[in-house]
C-alpha cells in the first residue's frame, strides 16, 4: 500500500467525497488506497463533522430499515452484518446499532452461518455406520452443517471409535509386498519391514483368544500401532491387550503416533533386523 500522505485528496475533495457524494469512510479509504483509520484522521484534521452510522440514507433515497424489516433480514434471512451494510451502502458497524435501537437481539456468529437450518445431533448407529463407511469427520460435518470437532465430540459421546490423521476412512492402502494396510502408519511399519527383510504376518490372532487381532506378528512377536486417540473403548481394549500379553509372557510391541512424528518409531523393529 502506498504511503497514505501520496494519496491523500485535498480538504475540498474529501469534503465532496464524504458531505456531497456520501461516501462511507470506508469508500473514501478503499479510493485512496489507505485503511479507514487514515480516513477518520484526516476528516478530523479537515474539521469535519463525521456522521454516525446510517446517517444519510435517506440523502440516496434509501429508507432506513423498520424494525420489522430489520428483524426479517437478521432472524428471517439471517443475513450477515456485512451482507445488510452492502444492501444499505453503509459501514457494518452501522448495522449492530441498527439493532440496538429497535432492541432486536444480535446473532451469534454461529447463528448466522447456520443460515436458520436446525442442527440434528446423529445418533450413534448413523454415525458408526459413516464412520465404518469409511466417511471422514469433514465429509459428515459438511452434510450436518456443523463443524469437525461438533462430530468428533458425538463419536466420543457415543463411543464410536474414530481413526487419527493416518487412518484413511476403511479403505486399505497396499504395501510394497502386497499386504493390505489399514492407515498410513500401518503401512509405513509394513514396508520398513519388508525392506529390512523381516518376515512378519498381518492382523495375526491372539493365542490368549481369536477374536482379538495384532497388527503384526513377527515370529512370536506381536506388534500393534496404536493409532486411535480420544476413544474410551479403544483405550480400554488397548489397556486389555497389554495386560492379557503380560499375563501370558507374550512379547508385545506397541508403536505411538507420536513416534512416528519424532521418527523412533522403528527403534524396537531394529533388532529383528539384525537379530544377534
Amino acid at each position: 500500500m502506498a504511503k497514505a500522505s501520496a494519496n491523500r485528496p485535498s480538504g475540498d475533495d474529501l469534503r465532496r467525497m464524504y458531505e456531497s457524494e456520501r461516501l462511507t469512510a470506508q469508500a473514501i479509504a478503499d479510493r485512496c488506497s489507505v485503511r479507514k483509520i487514515t480516513v477518520l484522521r484526516w476528516l478530523e484534521a479537515e474539521g469535519v463533522r463525521r456522521r454516525p452510522p446510517g446517517n444519510g440514507l435517506a440523502a440516496r433515497g434509501v429508507p432506513l430499515p423498520s424494525r420489522d424489516l430489520l428483524r426479517d433480514l437478521v432472524w428471517g434471512q439471517h443475513l450477515s452484518y456485512d451482507e445488510i451494510a452492502q444492501r444499505y451502502g453503509v459501514d457494518r458497524t452501522a448495522v449492530p446499532q441498527w439493532l440496538e435501537a429497535h432492541a432486536i437481539p444480535r446473532p451469534s456468529v454461529w447463528e448466522t452461518r447456520r443460515r436458520g437450518r436446525v442442527v440434528v445431533e446423529s445418533d450413534a448407529a448413523d454415525l458408526r455406520a459413516r464412520v465404518d463407511a469409511g466417511e471422514s469427520l469433514a465429509s459428515i460435518a459438511r452434510s450436518l452443517g456443523v463443524s469437525r470437532t461438533t462430530v468428533r465430540a458425538w463419536c466420543e459421546k457415543h463411543r464410536v471409535e474414530v481413526r487419527p490423521d493416518g487412518w484413511h476412512g476403511g479403505r486399505r492402502l497396499a504395501c510394497l509386498d502386497g499386504h493390505d494396510a489399514r492407515s498410513t502408519y500401518e503401512q509405513r511399519v509394513d514396508d520398513w519391514l519388508y525392506r529390512n527383510g523381516i518376515e512378519h504376518y498381518v492382523e495375526p490372532a491372539y493365542p490368549w483368544d481369536q477374536r482379538y487381532r495384532a497388527d503384526f506378528r513377527i515370529g512370536s512377536t506381536f506388534v500393534e500401532v496404536w493409532g486411535v486417540t480420544n476413544n474410551d473403548a479403544y483405550r480400554q481394549r488397548k489397556a486389555m491387550k497389554i495386560a492379557r500379553c503380560a499375563a501370558e509372557g507374550i512379547q508385545l510391541i506397541g508403536i505411538e503416533p507420536h513416534q512416528f512424528h519424532r521418527g523412533t518409531w522403528t527403534r524396537r523393529l531394529r533388532q529383528f533386523a539384525n537379530p544377534a
